[in-house]
């Protein structure tokens, strides 16, 4: 952000002491005095929003070094196990956008030299890397870590990492068909492929039916017959036959040129997409096949592709389809074990666990992260991909509904009956890319974040910041895009985080319960520290526990909150928990 023409300069010494005194202040990127963030607080914001694409300030690989060091540190200091808790937590309630930060972070774990934090790490592979793209990326960190820190020869492979690894493929005793399904959909990725990792892991199993799987992965199908389906005296010969039907059928499948016998296969078998022959999904009668049984993220990933091949007619019954699909998305299951789409884009039937989640919002399925619904969202709206020449003229009613289900994708919260005050930084630093994607940036983050806590509030005042708070004009009825254009007019100024507070007193309003400001944390402010400004609001409005959330736009290592106090949090930017988060934290229960 750039500073502002005679305005005043960013202070040469912190201009605010903490509740305790305990937390110094610390120069951010822009220049001006803030706080750093704990260790602990700093791992969620990697592990939730990476740092693809850096800050405005800080460049990618620099900011991605950093956080690496940041849990270093706290295993260091005796917390590895309580780090291994929270990327479980983050990964199985899918609060995290993108994988790849979040497997850095387990790797390191993983890989560490502390036999604790190791034991923890190996013992949550199966849950932490439920399909083979995320073990795969698993694996590929763990010899990164270990070319670094000289471990295992440099290898990554030792006794417990084989272990643990084949493991992961042996756990599908219960369900080998569901291996099967895995093995010929996610075939290689990350420079890694399944007869790789087995080659590594000697992974040996007493189970006939997954022998049979990952002897088809390592000599082929031809082999795999010969080995298991040889006695006819054999109990298990029809369990094994069935498999290896499947499996032939899944390897076929990629040669078929036959566009009506491809889609019969599909029908039959629920066939994917990247199991066909790539020269026939150019097909609209072969998408229009797929779709039914097609799981949610890749459903919506493929909407303009699929509008460019003729679907989606108005009122037509693909059209329908794809709506029902789309507001199916991170809705509430009508029974304890109605089938939940992961958003890896495999279908399991165990829904996410409700620990932590209160009993009312009960079993979600077609779960989906938000950033994915809204990245969708803005891809399909532009009417062309970022690359190659695809285009297609975007239906309506298909992107009202992913408006509607990105507000959806957010964890259900009531009510709090409290005022807020919505102040969101409109700098030139949030304008960078957030989260790795060239279509969404932090601005346009900020305002689909700071629209899940208007619909969700009756009492909202909703400005943004420029050389003065310009009241945005956001209506709650407003789409994303809507919001966005609104907050392009609003003209650049100085990000003074104190001003929410000041506006507050200068309006004469006292009856404001929580300010949440939406930056990404690289801001320059004025005389007055906010949380100072805090202080003086609390006195003038005579409410002592008025309340400043910090919604993080970006993952860096600054937060303009007093980590002292108990009234001051910082929550992560597109954390598919944090609208519960901030009504708890409205609400005195965290």
């Amino acid at each position: 952000m750039a500073q502002p023409q005679g305005t005043m300069i960013p202070p040469s010494q912190p201009l605010y002491t903490s509740v305790k005194g305990r937390n110094p202040q610390v120069m951010n990127n822009m220049g001006a005095y803030v706080f750093k963030l704990d260790d602990m607080k700093r791992l969620l914001r990697f592990i939730i929003m990476g740092s693809e694409g850096g800050s405005y300030y800080v460049k990618e690989r620099e900011l991605k070094r950093e956080n690496v060091t940041c849990i270093d540190r706290l295993i260091g200091e005796g917390r590895g196990v309580e780090v291994v808790q929270t990327i479980k937590e983050v990964s199985v309630n899918r609060r995290n956008v993108k994988q790849n930060s979040l497997m850095l972070a387990y790797a390191i774990c993983a890989r560490s030299n502390d036999k604790d934090t190791k034991k923890a790490a190996y013992a949550l592979l199966s849950e932490i890397c439920r399909i083979p793209t995320h073990l795969f990326m698993f694996i590929k960190y763990c010899e990164q870590e270990s070319r670094v820190e000289g471990t295992d020869s440099g290898t990554g492979w030792g006794r417990a990492h084989k272990r643990a690894v084949g493991k992961w493929y042996i756990s599908f005793d219960k369900d080998p068909e569901k291996l099967a399904r895995l093995v010929t959909k996610f075939k290689n990725r990350e420079s890694w492929s399944h007869k790789d990792v087995l080659r590594l892991a000697h992974t040996s199993t007493d189970d006939k039916a997954v022998g049979f799987v990952l002897r088809y992965i390592t000599k082929g199908l031809d082999k795999a017959r010969e080995m298991y389906l040889q006695n006819p005296l054999e109990m298990d010969q029809d369990k094994l036959n069935k498999l290896a039907d499947l499996i032939q059928v899944f390897d076929s499948a990629i040669n078929i040129t036959n566009e009506d016998h491809l889609c019969s296969m599909i029908k039959q078998y629920h066939l994917t997409w990247e199991q066909c022959n790539s020269e026939l999904l150019k097909s609209k009668k072969v998408w229009i096949t797929l779709l039914p049984h097609m799981p949610i993220e890749a459903t919506i990933r493929n909407l303009g592709r699929m509008t460019s091949y003729g679907m989606f007619a108005e009122n037509s019954e693909d059209e329908q389809m794809v709506l029902d699909k789309i507001r199916s998305i991170n809705t509430l299951s009508e029974t304890p074990m109605e089938v939940t789409e992961q958003a890896e884009g495999m279908e399991v039937d165990n829904p996410l666990p409700e620990e932590g989640q209160g009993e009312a919002r009960g079993k979600r399925k077609n779960v989906l992260h938000p950033f994915k619904v809204l990245l969708a969202l803005i891809t399909y709206k532009t009417g062309h991909g970022d690359k190659g020449s695809l285009s297609w003229t975007p239906n309506k009613r298909i992107m009202e509904a992913l408006d509607r289900a990105f507000y959806q994708a957010f964890e259900t919260v009531e009510p709090t009956g409290k005022k807020y005050y919505l102040a969101v930084d409109v700098s030139g630093s949030m304008s960078q890319p957030v989260l790795g994607s060239t279509n969404i940036h932090c601005a346009t983050a900020a305002a689909a974040m700071l629209m899940v806590t208007a619909r969700t509030e009756n009492d909202c005042i909703i400005k943004g910041f420029s050389h003065k708070l310009v009241d945005i004009g956001v209506d709650v009825t407003d789409s994303i895009d809507i919001v966005q254009k609104k907050m392009d007019q609003i003209p650049m100024g100085g990000t003074d985080c104190a001003k929410p507070m000041f506006d507050a007193m200068e309006s004469k309003i006292k009856d404001i319960d929580v300010f949440i400001v939406y930056t990404d944390n690289e801001t320059w402010f004025g005389n007055v520290h906010p949380c100072e400004a805090l202080r003086q609001y609390r006195q003038y409005s005579e409410r002592p526990n008025a309340k400043l959330i910090v919604c993080g736009m970006c993952s860096t290592e600054f937060t303009i909150a007093d980590q002292d106090d108990p009234n001051m949090l910082d929550v992560v930017g597109f954390d598919s928990a944090a609208p519960r988060l901030i009504s708890e934290f409205a609400m005195d229960k965290i």
